[in-house]
């Protein structure tokens, strides 16, 4: 783990003012769905993270998206597959997690069949790994809660109601390696093509530290 708590604070800052220049987009009318917010999102810390250095950990980072045809789209579950990769001098460490996407406020209600659908993708992700999330977007910002919570709900509600953590929040105990699955592991072109196929994720957002 990433030991010194400042680099950890200061580099989940960055993570989350990155990220909440798409609830900017969002909020100005130039963001409308969620497939254009979560690139927002991955694009802006990409570039934020690429080169950054934060009191002598080096960051580079890297986004992938995987090619899916049409006939494909209902079987995702994932709509982002997050890898951190860390390498210090006594510790190194490769895990991930899963999200799925969900343009929503906290006030919206849900039809029976987006409820369903939203279960039926937390289910998938569970399938594959138990570090799976629900990023919630909406203008007050990104909220995450995790996929096993929306999947207990036993009646139709709002995620938002869920016990939740900031996107900041989640970035840190991300880069402490409190949350995390060890089977999600670095994504390369190749890789990301055989997660399609297991963890059905549509892009990879990856990470890297050295000290």
């Amino acid at each position: 783990m990433i030991q010194d708590y400042a680099v950890i604070r200061e580099s989940a800052t960055i993570a989350a003012q990155a990220a909440g220049s798409a609830v900017d987009g969002l909020n100005a009318g130039r963001i409308q769905g969620e497939e254009t917010f979560t690139d927002r999102m991955i694009g802006a810390i990409e570039e934020r993270f690429r080169d950054l250095r934060v009191k002598g950990v080096s960051w580079t980072a890297l986004t992938l998206r995987a090619h899916v045809r049409n006939s494909q789209e209902t079987r995702y579950g994932a709509d982002l597959m997050g890898v951190l990769d860390i390498h210090l001098p006594d510790y190194r460490m490769q895990k991930g997690f899963l999200a799925q996407a969900k343009l929503v406020e906290p006030g919206d209600s849900f039809d029976t069949a987006e409820w369903s659908r939203l279960q039926t993708q937390c289910g998938r992700m569970l399938a594959h790994s138990p570090a799976s999330f629900v990023f919630l977007y909406s203008r007050a910002g990104i909220f995450v809660v995790p996929a096993l919570s929306v999947l207990a709900l036993t009646q139709r509600g709002n995620p938002h109601v869920l016990y939740k953590r900031s996107v900041q929040r989640f970035f840190e105990e991300h880069f402490e390696c409190f949350i995390g699955d060890r089977a999600i592991s670095v994504p390369t072109s190749e890789t990301l093509d055989a997660l399609v196929e297991t963890a059905n994720a549509r892009r990879a957002l990856l990470l890297k530290a050295v000290g």
